[in-house]
């Protein structure tokens, strides 16, 4: 039965199939989003404190589209290879430091900031961090919301929920991840983050005064 969570006690949707259910109580503004397109989806059914969308997570285009490219397995190897080569092509101090069946991860340093990017082929359920990028953040400044961040369409709306935080490991990071991204998307993304990171909007103001 697809349906998003409710808070109330023993809530269901009214009928089981034929929809994915979400409560106008509970999530009164949300509309699920195809995870590769970010295309809405309608709605095609109705209850009382209830709407029914059409898909939660592909749209019948991108369905299509995944299953034409044959199995899963095989078709996120490739596509994760892809995006590896365009990222080593597109910046020579990157490595590869992991390849495995799970993930390829890249470590070096763009433009003196240290960066590390994770590109997974697996993901535990309900967890959409697919594609993350670590980018070196100044210790005195504060993480960008996703709205400072000023991502370039088609990158924003495949922002991860959750995305930017600012975790600390050796470093500290700007972490940003994305649920899909193509693969020319993939160097735009990680060129995006390092000249934010290295001319922040808000910095660049404050230097006029």
């Amino acid at each position: 039965m697809p349906w998003y969570g409710c808070r109330h006690a023993n809530a269901l949707p009214p009928r089981l199939h034929g929809a994915w259910w979400a409560c106008t109580t509970c999530l009164p503004d949300f509309v699920p989003a195809c995870s590769l397109c970010a295309a809405p989806a309608p709605v095609i059914d109705r209850a009382p404190g209830w709407l029914g969308y059409a898909y939660g997570r592909l749209c019948p285009a991108c369905v299509a589209k995944v299953k034409a490219a044959g199995p899963w397995k095989e078709r996120r190897a490739r596509a994760v290879a892809a995006r590896r080569d365009a990222l080593l092509e597109r910046f020579p101090g990157l490595r590869v430091v992991k390849s495995t069946a799970a993930v390829t991860q890249l470590e070096g340093e763009i433009e003196g900031r240290q960066v590390e990017v994770r590109l997974r082929v697996k993901n535990r359920e309900h967890d959409y961090d697919r594609y993350v990028f670590h980018v070196e953040l100044d210790r005195d400044r504060d993480p960008p919301d996703a709205a400072a961040l000023a991502l370039p369409e088609p990158l924003a709306p495949l922002l991860a929920t959750g995305s930017p935080t600012a975790p600390v490991t050796r470093v500290r990071w700007l972490r940003v991840a994305f649920r899909h991204l193509g693969k020319l998307d993939t160097v735009r993304a990680l060129e995006h983050l390092v000249a934010w990171v290295r001319h922040p909007p808000d910095a660049a103001a404050n230097d006029m005064f």
